[in-house]
């Protein structure tokens, strides 16, 4: 007599890479893994150019700096600004309230980028025959620019912050004491 059994065969298991679950909870770990790899790599190939590395001489130039705001300010400087992309030149008006205040025949105009220093440029103006100074200029980008105007011997400053070049840009104490103090 033949004895049959009930049994159900025997079935293979399968790997535990073959299933879903364990991906699903290896997920979350792999994902911060990759994560912090491309944070990492960002972090030591991207440009620091918004790090100092002096602070104590940067925060004693700031006084320094303020002092010649206030300098501009007891001269009662005031100039125009106007950019003229055809002829890709820069025209400047300036201006002194203060009687006896000599005017230089050269002037420093400084470009500042807000973010990026590699986009900075400064420019040289020179006093022509109509008694406005000039230079050369090639408009940049629409962007936010801070616009610094200063004697070549560093005694007093102007600055403004701008987004375009397209209209006259003012300079003044109206507009100095807001975007001097903004500035630092």
């Amino acid at each position: 007599m033949e004895t049959r059994s009930s049994a159900a065969p025997l079935t293979t298991q399968r790997p535990w890479y073959g299933h879903l679950e364990p991906w699903l909870l290896l997920a979350a770990p792999i994902a911060a893994i990759a994560a912090g790899l491309i944070t990492w790599w960002l972090a030591a190939t991207a440009n620091n150019a918004l790090v100092v590395d002096d602070y104590y001489r940067q925060g004693k130039a700031i006084n320094q700096t303020l002092a010649r705001d206030d300098q501009a300010l007891r001269m009662g400087l005031s100039a125009s600004l106007l950019a003229d992309p055809l002829r890709n030149e820069l025209t400047l008006s300036l201006q002194a309230r203060a009687g006896g205040a000599a005017l230089p025949d050269h002037l420093r105009l400084r470009l500042v980028h807000a973010t990026r220093a590699e986009l900075d440029q400064q420019i040289r103006l020179r006093r022509g025959d109509d008694g406005r100074w000039h230079a050369a200029f090639a408009v940049p980008a629409p962007t936010r620019w801070q616009v610094h105007l200063e004697d070549e011997d560093g005694r007093w400053r102007l600055v403004r912050q701008v987004d375009s070049f397209a209209q006259t840009i003012a300079f003044g104490p109206a507009h100095e004491t807001q975007s001097a103090r903004s500035a630092h």
